[in-house]
């Protein structure tokens, strides 16, 4: 399984949860082997991407009141399960912090 369709399956396991604190979601796929779920909350904006190549994942969570960003992860993964890794341990900030308020 490529990247892009990890990120898919991810992004559709965990819909129900982004549509619940969320104001804006969206899972965009280029059609030339890259995709991006952009999520946005009451106290973030977060941009998770993905690149068939090279097994590459750029997380990035901007803070909305202070426009401060951060990259949990960026660049290549070893393996496709450390990419499943990141996605889950992203999850599980989404749901402490940027859902907390929700």
């Amino acid at each position: 399984m490529n990247p892009v369709a990890v990120l898919y399956d991810w992004f559709k396991e965990n819909e129900e949860k982004f549509v619940s604190c969320c104001s804006e979601i969206e899972f965009k796929d280029t059609g030339r082997g890259s995709a991006c779920v952009n999520l946005d909350t009451k106290n973030h904006l977060v941009s998770v991407a993905s690149w068939n190549h090279a097994l590459c994942l750029d997380i990035q969570i901007i803070e909305v009141q202070s426009e401060e960003s951060t990259y949990p992860h960026t660049g290549n993964c070893e393996s496709i399960e450390e990419f499943k890794q990141h996605l889950v341990n992203f999850y599980a900030w989404f749901e402490n912090e940027a859902c907390r308020n929700a």
